[in-house]
C-alpha cells in the first residue's frame, strides 16, 4: 500500500514538474515565478510534494542541454514528427533522474509513473518513446555523450551543464582548473544565510529564537550580523521569526558589499541600483538608521517591494526615488559613498538560478557591459571629492566583460578616479586588479560576487 501510495505521489510530481516547465517556457518567465505563479500550485501544499517538484523542476532546468542533446540525438531521430511540449519535458525530468541523479531512491519508481502518465497522455507517439525508455536510458553514460563532441568548450560545457559561450569566456579568464571548479559549483546548492536585523533586536535574542524553533545556526567568523543555516526542522519563510523581521533571507555575499561601503552614522548615502531593497536596508541598519540615503531604481514593480521593505522594517532614513541613472545626472557632488550594484548577467547566481544561464548570451553581455560602465561613469560625478569619499561597485558576476572590462574603461576615461584597498577581505584578489575581490562558490559558500572600491586620486 505505501508503495502504490509514494508511486501515485511521484507520478503526480513529475507531471505538475513537467507542466511547470512548460508554462516557464511558454510564458518566458523564471523557474522562481513559474512556481509562484503556476495556477493550483504554492508552497502553502504538502511541503514534501512541493519540496518534490520543485527539486524535480530546477535540476531538470540546470541540466537541461544533456536532455535535449540526449533527445535529439538518440530519440527523436527515430520518429519524424516533433515531440510534443508535455512529452518531452517529462523525457528530459526522467533523463535527468535516470542519467544524471541515478542514486535517487525515487528511481524506483520513475518507470512505473512514466506508465500511469501514458493513460493520461493518451498519445500514441509517447507509447513508442516509453515503451523500452527503461532499458535504453539504464545503459545510457555521459561519457557516451561525451565521445561524440570533438570541441573542447562544447565538451565542458555539456560535462558540467552550461553554454558553450560562457565556458569559453570562463576559459580564457579564469584557465582550466579554476572554470571547472567554478562550473561544478554552479551546479551545486549553497548554503542558507541570514542577515540579522541588529536595528531592533539583540543578536542573542534572535539566535535564541531561532534555537527555540528548531533552526541550527553557526555564525559568521568574520561578519557580526550573518549567520549560516546548518538546519531547520520548518522552512523558515513559515516560521515567526521570519514573520517577525528578526532577519532577513540575504546571501553572505551581498551582506558582505554593505559592509565593505561601511556608511557611518550622518553620512549621505547613493544606492544607485537599490530595487528589490536588500542591500538599502542594510545600509540603513549599518547606519542605525541615523544617515541618509537615496535609493534609485528604473524599475517601477521592483521599487514598490523595496518601499514595502522599508515600511516592514520601519526605516526613515531611505528615500526611494523612481528613476533611471543613464540619463539623469542629478545629485552633483552630493553623496559621501555610493553603492552601484549594477545589473548584471547574474553569472555568479547560477546555484540558485539555473535558468539565467539559458537565457543569456554574450550579446546580451555586452549590452550589460555598456549599460554597466554608464551607470558607473554617471553616479561618480555624484561623489563629493573629499578624502573620505568613495564608491563601491559590484556585480553578481563572475564574467570581466562586466567587471575587470568596465573598470577599467572607467579609470581610461576617468584619470582622477582609481583602485582603493578595501576594509575587508573574504574573497580572492582579481588577476587583473589585486586590490579588488571576487567570491567563488566553492570558496567562499555564497554566490560569485566581484568587488571593486573606487576613488579620488588625489586622496592618497
Amino acid at each position: 500500500m505505501k508503495v502504490d501510495e509514494n508511486l501515485k505521489q511521484y507520478t503526480n510530481s513529475i507531471q505538475v514538474a513537467s507542466k511547470i516547465i512548460s508554462f516557464y517556457e511558454r510564458k518566458q518567465v523564471s523557474l522562481r515565478n513559474a512556481m509562484k505563479m503556476y495556477p493550483k500550485f504554492s508552497s502553502d501544499e504538502d511541503r514534501y510534494s512541493y519540496s518534490q517538484v520543485h527539486a524535480l523542476v530546477f535540476e531538470t532546468v540546470r541540466f537541461q542541454n544533456i536532455a535535449n542533446r540526449i533527445i535529439h540525438q538518440q530519440i527523436q531521430n527515430q520518429f519524424a514528427q516533433k515531440i510534443p511540449v508535455n512529452v518531452r519535458n517529462i523525457l528530459r525530468i526522467v533523463i535527468y533522474l535516470v542519467v544524471l541523479a541515478p542514486e535517487s531512491p525515487q528511481n524506483q519508481y520513475w518507470d512505473l509513473s512514466c506508465q500511469d502518465l501514458l493513460k493520461s497522455l493518451d498519445l500514441q507517439f509517447s507509447k513508442h518513446i516509453f515503451s523500452d525508455l527503461s532499458n535504453y536510458l539504464n545503459k545510457w553514460k555521459l561519457e557516451i555523450l561525451l565521445d561524440t563532441i570533438n570541441d573542447k568548450e562544447e565538451k565542458l560545457g555539456v560535462q558540467f551543464a552550461h553554454p558553450t559561450w560562457l565556458v569559453r569566456d570562463l576559459l580564457n579568464f579564469y584557465g582550466l582548473e579554476l572554470t571547472k571548479k567554478i562550473l561544478v559549483a554552479n551546479n551545486k546548492t549553497l548554503p542558507v544565510y541570514l542577515r540579522l536585523n541588529l536595528l531592533k533586536f539583540e543578536k542573542s535574542t534572535i539566535i535564541t529564537q531561532l534555537s527555540n524553533e528548531g533552526v541550527s545556526i553557526e555564525s559568521d567568523p568574520i561578519l557580526n550580523d550573518v549567520v549560516k543555516v546548518k538546519s531547520t526542522e520548518i522552512p523558515l519563510p513559515r516560521l515567526p521569526s521570519f514573520k517577525n523581521d528578526l532577519y532577513y533571507m540575504q546571501t553572505k555575499g551581498s551582506s558582505l558589499i554593505s559592509h565593505i561601503l561601511d556608511p557611518k552614522k550622518g553620512e549621505k548615502i547613493l544606492d544607485a541600483c537599490a530595487a528589490p531593497g536588500g542591500k538599502t536596508t542594510h545600509l540603513a541598519t549599518l547606519q542605525g538608521d541615523l544617515g541618509f540615503i537615496v535609493a534609485t531604481d528604473n524599475h517601477h514593480r521592483r521599487m514598490q517591494e523595496l518601499v514595502r521593505k522599508i515600511n516592514v522594517y520601519n526605516l526613515k532614513s531611505i528615500h526611494p526615488v523612481l528613476f533611471d541613472m543613464r540619463i539623469d545626472r542629478v545629485f552633483r557632488n552630493t553623496f559621501d559613498k555610493i553603492l552601484l550594484d549594477a545589473p548584471c548577467s547574474g553569472s555568479g547566481t547560477f546555484s540558485s538560478r539555473p535558468d539565467a544561464k539559458w537565457r543569456i548570451d554574450r550579446h546580451q553581455v555586452k549590452w550589460l557591459s555598456n549599460l554597466q560602465y554608464s551607470l558607473l561613469n554617471n553616479v561618480s560625478k555624484m561623489l563629493t571629492k573629499n578624502q573620505s569619499s568613495y564608491l563601491i561597485y559590484s556585480t553578481c558576476s563572475l564574467l570581466p566583460m562586466e567587471n575587470e572590462d568596465v573598470i577599467e574603461q572607467f579609470l581610461t576615461t576617468n584619470p582622477d578616479f582609481e583602485l582603493k584597498s578595501q576594509n575587508l577581505y573574504i574573497g580572492t584578489p582579481s588577476p587583473k586588479f589585486p586590490l579588488a575581490q571576487r567570491l567563488f562558490p566553492h570558496i567562499n559558500e555564497t554566490e560569485g560576487f566581484s568587488i571593486f572600491k573606487i576613488g579620488y586620486k588625489e586622496f592618497n
